[in-house]
């Protein structure tokens, strides 16, 4: 069977194991459930909360995309138009408000491939 790529599994938040299931049980844009996770992954059954309290680590890689989207924002008005403080106070809080769920998803996702101990099987691919 054909191996399915990880990147592209990543982003499309695919179960680590199969990279067939969601990891979520909802699209992105039902913005009111974007924090529900699947408890298993619907395709091949693994638990994708390997332990209790698993994804507190996930804190840390949120923050470091926190801190990279801060810095680029930041970076990308200083070169484009130098504006004031308040301005960039104002444009780093309402995109990072904006870019919460991705955030939060992504942070989860990446987490759970990294420190989950899920391997890939192609075998469970159809």
């Amino acid at each position: 069977m054909p191996e399915k790529p990880l990147l592209n599994a990543l982003l499309k938040g695919k179960c680590p194991r199969c990279r067939e299931g969601q990891m979520f049980a909802y699209p992105l844009a039902r913005l009111s459930k974007f924090i529900v996770m699947n408890n298993a992954c619907p395709h091949c059954g693994v638990r994708l909360e390997p332990e209790p309290g698993f994804y507190q680590g996930a804190m840390y890689v949120g923050y470091g995309f926190t801190v990279m989207t801060m810095l680029v924002i930041g970076l990308s008005l200083y070169f484009i138009a130098d504006p004031s403080t308040g301005v960039y106070i104002g444009t780093v809080i309402g995109v990072m408000l904006l870019l919460v769920p991705l955030n939060y998803r992504y942070s989860r996702i990446l987490y759970l491939y990294l420190f989950g101990g899920i391997k890939y099987d192609p075998s469970l691919s159809s």
